[in-house]
């Protein structure tokens, strides 16, 4: 019976840290989240990089925000994915590589998620660091289009 009791008492601490998170109280979101994240909780580490990544309610740490983008996504966690995508394009908290940043985005969108799909339009359509393939951005941008129809 213990093994239900944590059971609730961790999802308790999930759903309220991802209150807490929601209504920008950081760090009561870090309280609650941060062990859950040790454990191997996609969706805590996910907000933990979020809150690291961007300095919410702690010390700006982006390399250890990109640290726990990677292992929720490895926990294939589809936020995460975009994540470390966005990571890769901007050069926040890892080397820039455009190339491994169109490979995120790309497993991002096999989650059905817009998001992906309009950065890679973007990337494709304005042809910044890539080379510019007009017909691949309309592409993804109709694939993003079809989600929101």
């Amino acid at each position: 019976m213990s093994n239900s009791n944590e059971t609730d008492v961790f999802e308790a601490d999930l759903y309220s840290g991802i209150a807490a998170f929601d209504s920008k109280n950081f760090s009561m979101a870090y309280q609650l989240l941060g062990p859950l994240a040790e454990t191997g909780n996609a969706e805590a580490l996910w907000r933990i990089g979020m809150m690291q990544m961007n300095g919410l309610g702690m010390v700006e740490n982006q390399t250890l925000g990109f640290d726990n983008f990677n292992k929720s996504a490895s926990l294939g966690h589809p936020f995460a994915h975009h994540m470390v995508a966005v990571a890769y394009m901007t050069g926040e908290g890892v080397n820039k590589d455009t190339s491994k940043a169109i490979e995120w985005f790309e497993m991002a969108a096999e989650f059905n998620i817009a998001g992906p799909m309009y950065a890679l339009g973007m990337m494709f359509e304005e042809g910044r660091d890539v080379e510019q393939d007009l017909e691949k951005a309309q592409l993804w941008y109709d694939r993003a289009e079809e989600l929101n129809t």
